[in-house]
């Protein structure tokens, strides 16, 4: 059916500005009374599938935009749509987006792959983020290199709608400058995960300061310092199945499809872990997995407002590990 889509995927940035496409030219050609949003959550079924079989009253088409249905509509009212689906007059377009791919076990969406057109919109791939960067920036007029696109993207990480709020404040700051990597340090705001990558380098060089630098920069800019601490142990037991692998010989496409992590935290880990060995990895794992105990048992002592406890701790395991 040419009046029924489905965009799914985690690249919401992407699907998003897909839509909006559709619904600035639906709104030039049909005007705005054709056009409704609903969130998944909140369609009431009997009230949609009338309203969807109806023929416009004030526009020649009307365009109904059902946000996360898949994920958050109940399952018997899914049932119920889909049977329906087929009569759904060729006035009245549909689009079904998800934030993320869909259980592919539910009718509607066999229905859907079945009658309709699907798109998927995947996490863009390290070299296609670097790409997009050089691409968003260059519309914008920033002269940006691709060493410094690609040291944006680890820095702030592979969330587009963050990025393009950092492009947009190198945009006002450069001033017609050269874009570097000062400068994005200077202004743009490193993502959890990317400070975690930094703290870990560190550690590997034994650069004990930078690594406590690092975590106090985490802590001050609003960060929880338990979900950081956290965010640490997971890195670390990451880096000792992605070791473990290695050692065993497996690609490293191998251990995206094992582990379920994006390319690039593969690609960043498996660099990491050349300069650990397994021994040093598993001890300094075996030590957070201790202060996580002392944690959980009040130990240390932590609370919503007072951390100091929790990042002492962390603060000498890292010490212990750069010795």
């Amino acid at each position: 059916m040419n009046n029924l889509f489905l965009f799914y995927g985690e690249n919401t940035f992407a699907s998003s500005e897909k839509l909006n496409t559709w619904k600035k030219a639906f709104i030039q050609k049909y005007g705005e009374e054709g056009l409704e949003e609903i969130e998944g959550k909140k369609l009431i079924i009997k009230n949609f599938i009338t309203d969807a079989e109806s023929l416009p009253f004030l526009s020649e088409k009307r365009m109904l935009i059902v946000k996360d249905y898949l994920k958050k509509g109940k399952t018997d009212d899914q049932k119920i749509l889909a049977a329906n689906l087929e009569k759904i007059p060729e006035s009245t377009v549909i689009i079904f987006q998800e934030s993320e791919s869909p259980d592919k076990r539910l009718s509607l969406y066999k229905k859907l792959k079945k009658i309709a057109k699907t798109e998927e919109f995947k996490t863009l791939t390290t070299s296609q983020l670097n790409k997009w960067i050089l691409d968003r920036s260059q519309t914008l007029g920033l002269n940006m290199s691709f060493s410094a696109a690609s040291y944006l993207s680890e820095h702030c990480g592979s969330d587009l709608w963050t990025i393009k709020n950092e492009i947009q404040k190198l945009e006002s700051y450069a001033n017609g400058r050269t874009i570097t990597a000062q400068m994005i340090n200077e202004i743009t705001t490193p993502s959890l995960h990317s400070s975690i990558f930094k703290l870990t380098d560190s550690i590997a060089a034994k650069k004990a300061k930078g690594a406590i630098q690092t975590l106090t920069i985490l802590n001050e800019s609003g960060e929880d310092l338990i979900r950081s601490f956290y965010m640490i142990v997971r890195h670390f037991r990451i880096l000792i199945q992605i070791k473990e692998l290695s050692q065993q010989g497996e690609s490293r496409s191998s251990m995206q499809k094992k582990l379920k992590q994006h390319p690039f935290v593969i690609q960043k880990s498996a660099s990491q872990c050349q300069n650990f060995s397994q021994e040093k990895l598993t001890q300094i794992y075996a030590n957070l997995l201790i202060i996580d105990t002392k944690t959980k048992t009040g130990q240390i002592q932590i609370s919503s407002v007072d951390n100091r406890a929790l990042q002492l701790e962390v603060e000498k395991l890292i010490l212990q590990c750069c010795s």
